[in-house]
């Protein structure tokens, strides 16, 4: 509190702030123009001269004491000047010793012409000096008063900028611009809005959302609160002109914020627009139940021209920020990409990043797939969820039924702000979630799908669309290089599955058909042989006995040797028993010593088996033809459905698949599996080879 009582006959006083700190108060003047205070401070003279003569012409009359009756006329001049100032009480106590002087003391005065000259001479000095010493008190007074108002200014504003330079977030800073500025003007309610895009050539009005409150104005009007401005608002006019804006009385109650302003009794407001470098950011509002002090207008537009500075700066530094976590988000992305990760992964790490980047607790994120019979298939799905939100399932698409249907029909952004409004929502209103904006996700030209963000709070965003659509074209590289990856790998699973049933084919057609039939021709020779050794017959028959018995021998080689290679074109033993004893058959096979280990039972699906099998064989050969090994150890386990095959020889080393189309077949047929390849061969120190096959999809 600066100052209490008049000053030179400008009566002023302060008074606490509603819904302010103890001692907050803000200083309020009532005033006149000094003209017409000099004029009113003469006819104060005059009738308190008249006043004063009758009242000591009665007092001597009276016999009052000289003493008692000075004492009362200055209580009464004190009295004056405590209540209207020295303007009127100077010259009120000139005329009333002038008075006591004349009428009251002997010898009295004769009021002629010279009495009157010298009463108007002295009142004419009295106000006179009255007026000079209201004006210095004036200036004075106001003086204090810019003083304290500059004060008020910088102290706010260093309360923002320490803000802001403590790296607060944009509405926190909102948030504080509407504080300090409420507090500066004693305001009873504030609010800071940013102008949402809107296209004027569709008719459409502008429209701002509250992003910082002060006051009462904070329940009635949430942060968040998105309004339409309307011809005739206080708002609109200082957007329209760029100028700031006051209305009073029912002139507050246009528009929708007319029945808010009548609630909390608003009997005054402005509106001022917020400029950040060159563009219309928003505006600010203040409103009070009273009435602002002069130059409110002027204060206002001079704290909100250094506050936007603030504004942008932290803006600015949202956008670095945002623009790092995106840049870190689509790093983490590109190198699931890079490590050729399964599809499914990179569809479950993009939800991921979008409920990271631009949710909220317990809002979702999800990534549909638009399919050719109309429906959406969800690919991946991270935060809330419910009984029909299943990561692989469809979901019907019915005409106008919502988000889905919008973004596939039209292509571009779509939005619903509540479902629980809708007929087809009730399923995502059970999971809590109010309301939801789509983004389409173009691959290669076309339309592919759409990323959805829900939240379970009553609004989002108005930016989230623009902001969503930028992080989305850039994930639609991630989505797409996947999508490639996944459409290669199961080519090539394709065709390696139609290699092993030519392999297996061909190996049932050896075994039933020309084995068979050489077997059967074999034993039929056998028997003839047999035939004439018993009959005992010499000469040429003697030798044909020979001649046959040594066809049928050869002839068992050549069947043992067709089995041999059936084995290895695809081993029965493999399909009917499983990976462990197919395994197993082969070391017993094998030309140096041979060690399994396999440590599961179950089976796995064939393609993995008949992978893993052509590994270990394809090794063991490159073992003993090329690298001198003495003996193969195999190690086999699944963990977390992955198999990890190991397979270490003691040779030569220096095997390099880029060299041999041996090892490199192998990476091709494990990669076709969806799975990888490792060689680890140094010259001298042996060969080994890892495998990592994924034995079933992930959830």
């Amino acid at each position: 509190m600066r100052h209490a009582g008049p000053v030179g006959g400008a009566g002023y006083f302060v008074t606490p702030r509603d819904g302010g700190s103890l001692g907050d108060v803000q200083l309020r003047t009532r005033r006149l123009p000094l003209s017409a205070e000099v004029a009113l401070s003469i006819l104060a003279a005059v009738a308190a001269f008249a006043v004063a003569g009758v009242v000591c012409a009665a007092a001597r009359h009276s016999h009052v004491p000289g003493l008692v009756l000075g004492l009362a006329l200055l209580a009464v001049v004190l009295a004056i000047a405590r209540t209207a100032g020295i303007m009127y009480a100077l010259p009120v106590g000139v005329v009333a010793t002038e008075a006591y002087d004349w009428f009251f003391l002997p010898p009295l005065r004769t009021l002629d012409a010279g009495a009157f000259s010298v009463l108007g001479l002295l009142i004419a000095m009295a106000v006179i000096v009255g007026a000079v010493t209201t004006t210095i008190a004036r200036n004075a007074v106001e003086s204090e008063r810019a003083r304290g108002n500059l004060a008020d200014e910088q102290a706010a504003l260093r309360r923002v900028a320490t803000l802001v330079a403590a790296g607060a977030r944009p509405s926190e800073v909102f948030q504080a611009v509407a504080d300090e500025l409420a507090r500066l003007l004693g305001a009873d309610s504030s609010f800071v809005a940013r102008l949402d895009d809107s296209d004027p050539a569709k008719g459409e009005e502008p429209r701002i959302t509250i992003v910082g409150s002060y006051g009462r104005l904070t329940a009635a009007t949430p942060v968040g609160t998105r309004v339409a401005l309307e011809e005739g608002m206080m708002m609109r006019t200082a957007v329209d002109t760029g100028r700031a804006a006051s209305l009073s009385g029912a002139g507050l109650q246009i528009g929708p914020f007319g029945a808010v302003a009548a609630d909390l009794g608003l009997n005054k407001g402005i509106s001022t627009p917020v400029m950040v470098g060159s563009r219309l950011w928003g505006v600010v509002v203040v409103g009070t139940n009273g009435d602002f002090q002069p130059g409110a207008e002027s204060r206002i537009a001079d704290f909100i021209e250094l506050a936007a500075i603030a504004i942008a700066n932290t803006e600015a530094d949202e956008q670095l920020r945002e623009l790092a976590d995106t840049q870190a988000s689509l790093r983490r992305l590109a190198l699931l990409i890079a490590q050729g990760e399964q599809p499914e992964r990179v569809f479950a790490a993009v939800t991921k990043e979008v409920l990271r980047q631009f949710g909220d607790e317990g809002g979702t994120a999800r990534l549909l797939r638009y399919e050719l019979d109309g429906t959406a298939t969800l690919l991946a799905n991270e935060g809330s969820s419910g009984p029909h939100v299943v990561v692989g399932g469809r979901w019907e698409i019915r005409p106008h039924s919502g988000l889905f249907e919008t973004v596939r029909r039209t292509g571009r952004p779509a939005r619903v702000d509540d479902y629980r409004t809708l007929p087809g929502g009730s399923a995502f209103a059970r999971e809590g979630l109010v309301s939801a904006v789509g983004v389409p996700v173009h691959v290669n030209g076309r339309l592919w799908g759409l990323i959805a963000v829900g939240t379970s709070h009553d609004r989002l965003a108005p930016d989230l669309e623009a902001r969503l659509t930028e992080f989305t074209d850039l994930v639609a590289t991630a989505v797409a290089d996947a999508q490639s990856r996944a459409e290669l790998t199961n080519s090539r699973a394709r065709i390696v599955a139609a290699s092993d049933e030519t392999r297996r084919r061909i190996e049932r057609d050896l075994h039933d058909g020309v084995q068979q039939s050489l077997v059967t021709l074999a034993l039929r020779l056998r028997t003839a042989a047999s035939d004439l050794a018993i009959e005992g017959k010499a000469g040429a028959e003697g030798q044909d006995g020979e001649e046959l018995a040594d066809v049928a021998t050869g002839l068992m080689t050549v069947i043992d040797e067709l089995r041999e290679l059936s084995r290895g074109i695809h081993p029965a033993v493999l399909s009917d028993s499983g990976l462990r004893p197919a395994l197993r058959a082969l070391a017993r096979r094998a030309p140096v010593p041979m060690n399994v280990e396999v440590h599961f039972d179950e089976r796995l699906t064939t393609a993995v088996e008949v992978g893993a099998y052509y590994v270990v064989s394809e090794m063991l050969t490159n073992a003993v033809k090329h690298a001198d090994a003495s003996t193969v150890d195999v190690d086999a386990e699944v963990t977390d459905c992955v198999l990890t095959l190991r397979v270490h020889d003691d040779g030569t080393g220096g095997a390099d698949p880029e060299r041999g189309t041996g090892l490199l077949g192998l990476k091709d047929r494990i990669e076709a599996l969806g799975g990888r390849f490792d060689v680890h061969s140094p010259v001298g120190g042996g060969t080994t080879v890892i495998c990592r096959i994924p034995t079933c999809r992930p959830a």
